[in-house]
C-alpha cells in the first residue's frame, strides 16, 4: 500500500486498514493510533532505529539471469539501555515484533518479516528526517515510493518526544539553576534541515554548530545541538511532556519534575543552614540520582553531602 494523498486523517485510516492484525499489536492498539502515536515512532527510529541493509551473494533473478550481489531489507531494529525498556515495549506494541537481551547491558527490539518491514516503512513514511538514506533504500527495496519529511516540526508534535526518548538529554543545570532538554546530532544536511522552532508553544530554541576533538585518533566531529535552556522555556517544557508522555522512565520523571522545581527554584542562594535551601537540595539529589544510582553525584552535589542532611 502506497501512501500518496497529503490528508493526515486518511493516510492513518490507510494506515490502519492495511495493518490488519497480525502486522502490529492487538486490534485495540491498532484501532487507538493516532498521528501523535505515529510522529512519536518516527521520532524513535530516526534517533535509535536502524534499517539493517545486506548484500546477498549469488542470487538468480526471475528470468533466470545471475547476478553477483543484490541489496535486501534484513530486518528493522532499535536498541536501548533495559531502563528505557518501556520505548521498546511501546514499539512493540504498534509495530509487533521481538524484546531480546543484546550481551550484558542493552536489549534490542526488531521486526524482520516482509509485512511488518513494509507496515513499518508506511507508517513512518513522510516523517523521517535524520536516517533519510538508509529509509530511503529501504523504501526502494520494497517498491515504495519515498515521501519527503516536511522539516518544519509541526506544533506539538510527538517527533520531538520520540527524539527525546532516544537523543534528548532533561538535566538540571545547576549554575544557572534550570532544568534544560538538549538534542545533539551529527552536523549534517539533515540534521541542520531540522526546524523546532514551532514545536513547543511559547519555548525559544536555540541552536550551536561544534566542533569536537578526538585526540587520541586525531578526528575532528561536527555536532549540531538544539536546547531549551532558558528559565522562560520550563514551564513550556512541563506542558509538552504532559502532552507528548515519554517512554523513557528515567526521562519521564525528569520532565514531571520540571513544576516542582519551578516552586523550588527561589531557595538556590538561600543559607545552607536554612529549611529552604535543605527543601531545594533534597529536591536535586533526588532528581540527579532517580535510576541513575550507578553514576557517580555529579561536584555540585557530592560537595554539599558532607555538610548538609537531606531532608526525609
Amino acid at each position: 500500500m502506497f501512501i500518496k494523498t497529503s490528508s493526515k486523517n486518511q493516510i492513518i485510516n490507510n494506515i490502519n486498514q492495511s495493518a490488519g492484525n497480525p502486522i502490529g499489536g492487538s486490534s485495540e492498539t491498532i484501532r487507538k493510533l493516532s498521528e501523535k502515536d505515529i510522529d512519536w515512532l518516527a521520532g524513535v527510529l530516526d534517533g535509535d532505529g536502524n534499517f539493517d541493509i545486506i548484500n546477498i551473494k549469488n542470487c538468480t533473478t526471475p528470468n533466470g539471469s545471475i547476478i553477483t550481489t543484490r541489496r535486501a531489507l534484513k530486518q528493522i531494529r532499535i536498541t536501548q539501555h533495559p531502563r528505557d525498556g518501556r520505548i521498546l515495549y511501546r514499539v512493540k506494541e504498534i509495530l509487533g515484533g521481538s524484546i531480546k537481551p543484546k550481551g550484558k547491558k542493552y536489549l534490542i527490539w526488531t521486526i524482520s518479516t516482509k509485512s511488518q518491514m513494509i507496515y513499518c516503512l508506511n507508517l513512518i513514511n513522510g516523517k523521517i528526517r535524520l536516517k533519510v538514506p538508509g529509509f530511503k533504500e529501504a523504501c526502494l527495496l520494497t517498491n515504495i515510493t519515498y515521501i519527503q519529511a516536511n522539516y518544519k516540526i509541526e506544533r506539538n508534535s510527538g517527533y520531538l518526544s520520540g527524539l527525546t526518548d532516544t537523543e534528548g538529554s532533561i538535566v538540571l543545570n545547576y549554575p544557572s539553576n534550570l532544568i534544560e532538554l538538549n538534542l545533539e546530532f551529527n552536523d549534517n544536511e539533515y540534521s541542520s534541515a531540522i526546524d523546532f522552532s514551532e514545536v513547543i508553544p511559547g519555548a525559544k530554541l536555540s541552536t550551536l554548530k561544534l566542533i569536537k576533538r578526538n585526540q587520541t585518533q586525531e578526528k575532528i566531529f561536527y555536532s549540531i545541538r538544539f536546547s531549551y535552556n532558558t528559565v522562560e522555556n520550563m514551564r513550556p517544557l512541563y506542558e509538552y511532556f504532559l502532552l507528548n508522555r515519554l517512554y523513557s522512565d528515567f526521562k519521564f520523571y525528569r520532565a514531571m519534575q520540571i513544576k516542582r522545581f519551578l516552586e523550588l527554584r527561589a531557595y538556590h542562594n538561600h543559607p545552607k543552614d536554612s529549611p529552604e535551601f535543605l527543601l531545594y537540595y533534597n529536591f536535586i539529589k533526588n532528581f540527579v540520582t532517580h535510576l541513575n544510582e550507578h553514576k557517580a553525584p555529579p561536584v555540585y552535589l557530592k560537595t554539599n553531602m558532607e555538610t548538609i542532611k537531606p531532608i526525609k
